[in-house]
């Protein structure tokens, strides 16, 4: 299952840690065409059951082979949480064996397995970390359960990090089986001060614990974006970006946080144009929400990490972004290449009279054309376009000096 900020996944054909049948008449529908799914709720409520589609949509069929009238058990489940982990295969992070629901495929009746069956019988283990680790790098976990039983169990086991889920894992371990548990590695916020947190495992009838010291990290001034503290419109965008020697030659090794939530880093062929050109690394985040933020940057330095934080507060009577109020050609599409050089010009403003600079870029080909510096509540940004590329879209970043940004299409050339 895809959870906001986890990569989108298919369903499966498996129904979580449930043994079913496939029978003829399941076959015959799925040669049609038809699927069999698993549906869960997103309200944290485990409502299962298996359904039919008349299509096929984001299904897969793991490793082995279906055979009607012969049981499937899926394999190793991972689902990470929206400030989770990357992960292999998508699963609900609230079901397990225990509250699977089988329902009538085909005129035979599915098989569940209940969570009576676990009977105390899993343990969890945390055996090792890279502990003490700096703010800003990645936490590595290694994990593991065991079936201290005498019947293969399924357990479902939750990794924590401070009490929050990161990750949940769905795993078959058969008697006496001790396993490893990938839990994958966690982005650790940059703090300020030395500090710790506890990570843990937990099943529904087992719990442990590990208490994890992290290193504080030094401050870097920011540039670009000076305002520490900002005050902006629900679903307004800003542009945060630093300059470091530690960002190597691309621009790479800049994490972003949210109120302490690892968010992503910057990346693409983009951020490395815009590291080339401004010397800096960027990231924009949309706050839709009124309310107050902590946006916190981590520099991966080889040496030693950094941090350079922003306060936003998001209100119904806080700054508006930048607008482009104007452009010339007036027209949407441009003849590019054809007739020498083209001159663009556009007329901007900013409510608070805080104009910084217009990014031009041309899409498609991935360049930053220049930047066009301006200010004040209305100014006119310039620029002269030599040659170009058929289709590719002519966008502006109209950016204030709070950061505050406007994104637009403005011309596309033909």
């Amino acid at each position: 299952m895809f959870v906001e900020g986890a990569d989108e996944q298919g369903s499966s054909f498996e129904d979580e840690g449930t043994d079913e049948y496939l029978t003829a008449s399941d076959w015959r529908c799925i040669l049609k065409g038809t699927a069999l799914v698993t549906r869960v709720s997103m309200d944290g409520t485990n409502r299962p059951r298996l359904g039919r589609r008349s299509y096929l949509f984001g299904a897969t069929l793991g490793v082995g082979t279906l055979v009607a009238g012969h049981r499937y058990r899926g394999g190793d489940e991972t689902t990470a949480d929206p400030a989770g982990q990357e992960t292999d295969t998508s699963a609900d992070p609230g079901e397990s064996e225990g509250d699977t629901a089988a329902a009538q495929s085909g005129g035979e009746d599915g098989t569940a397995t209940g969570r009576e069956d676990e009977a105390g019988n899993v343990s969890l283990q945390v055996t090792a970390t890279n502990a003490p680790v700096r703010g800003g790098d990645e936490l590595e976990v290694v994990a593991e359960v065991e079936n201290t039983g005498e019947t293969v169990l399924r357990p479902t086991i939750d990794f924590l990090v401070d009490s929050r889920r990161r990750t949940t894992i769905t795993t078959t371990v058969a008697p006496g089986e001790t396993k490893p548990l990938d839990t994958g590695s966690v982005r650790i916020y940059p703090v300020a001060e030395n500090d710790t947190l506890t990570i843990g495992l937990e099943s529904e009838t087992a719990v442990a614990e590990r208490t994890v010291d992290v290193l504080a990290v030094d401050g870097l001034a920011a540039a670009q974006t000076p305002a520490r503290e900002i005050t902006v419109q629900p679903g307004t965008s800003i542009l945060f970006d630093v300059e470091s020697d530690a960002l190597g030659a691309y621009g790479g090794g800049a994490y972003w946080f949210v109120d302490d939530a690892y968010e992503g880093h910057s990346q693409g062929v983009w951020n490395t144009a815009y590291y080339s050109h401004q010397n800096a690394a960027y990231w924009r985040h949309t706050f839709d929400s009124t309310g107050t933020y902590e946006v916190t940057v981590a520099i991966d330095g080889d040496e030693q990490n950094s941090r350079a934080a922003w306060t936003v507060h998001v209100t119904p009577t806080g700054t508006a972004a930048p607008a482009i109020d104007g452009k010339r050609p007036a027209a949407d599409s441009l003849e590019a290449g054809r007739d020498g050089d083209l001159e663009l010009e556009l007329d901007v403003t900013h409510p608070e009279g805080d104009l910084e600079r217009v990014v031009w870029w041309l899409g498609h080909a991935d360049r930053l054309l220049g930047v066009s510096d301006v200010t004040g509540a209305d100014d006119t940004a310039a620029l002269t376009l030599e040659g170009g590329c058929h289709g590719c879209p002519i966008i502006a970043w109209v950016i204030s000096t709070d950061g505050t940004i406007t994104e637009e299409q403005v011309w596309l050339l033909e």
